[in-house]
């Protein structure tokens, strides 16, 4: 995990583990309060149109690949990619800007909403989000990019299996 733990007692990191062990056993509740929060949410009205498998697009991924940098030490990159093909695939659902960072900024409020229904202890919870709050800020740097790069591609799959780019 490039050193995080070296900041942290063996309790706290202790305390880490404990909260991403029940951030990932809330994987689905989290996920399905972050698309209620989208499709409540006056402010994204592109959310409101989009099927659910094309709302939630990336952000299962998304979720993992955070998950997975907390507790095994996955490549930030990985989220960082998650994001930018969300920020892409929001520019080619009609989104604008800000419902594009809000939908992020709410993937982080679902966490911290999961966190509290569940009571979980607020030193490992503290701990597990400052580690979030960085990610999830990554992440809407890296999608926003994707939005606004007018050369951005999306990969695709031919029916022969090979790879082909989309503008």
């Amino acid at each position: 995990m490039d050193g995080e733990s070296a900041f942290y007692t063996p309790s706290e990191a202790r305390n880490l583990t404990d909260v991403m062990d029940i951030i990932r056993s809330g994987r689905e509740e989290i996920l399905r309060d972050w698309v209620e929060r989208v499709r409540d949410n006056q402010a994204v009205q592109s959310g409101q149109a989009l099927s659910e498998p094309l709302l939630l697009d990336h952000m299962p991924q998304l979720f993992d690949a955070i998950a997975d940098r907390l507790t095994v030490g996955r490549s930030r990159q990985d989220a960082e990619q998650f994001a930018a093909i969300h920020g892409f695939a929001r520019r080619l659902s009609g989104y604008n800007i800000a419902e594009t960072v809000l939908e992020l900024l709410m993937f982080r409020r679902a966490i911290w909403a999961h966190l509290t229904a569940v009571g979980a202890r607020a030193e490992g919870a503290y701990a597990a989000m400052e580690q979030i709050d960085g990610m999830v800020d990554r992440a809407v740097l890296s999608s926003l990019q994707a939005f606004l790069d007018p050369h951005a591609r999306m990969l695709e799959r031919r029916p022969n299996g090979t790879a082909a780019t989309e503008a």
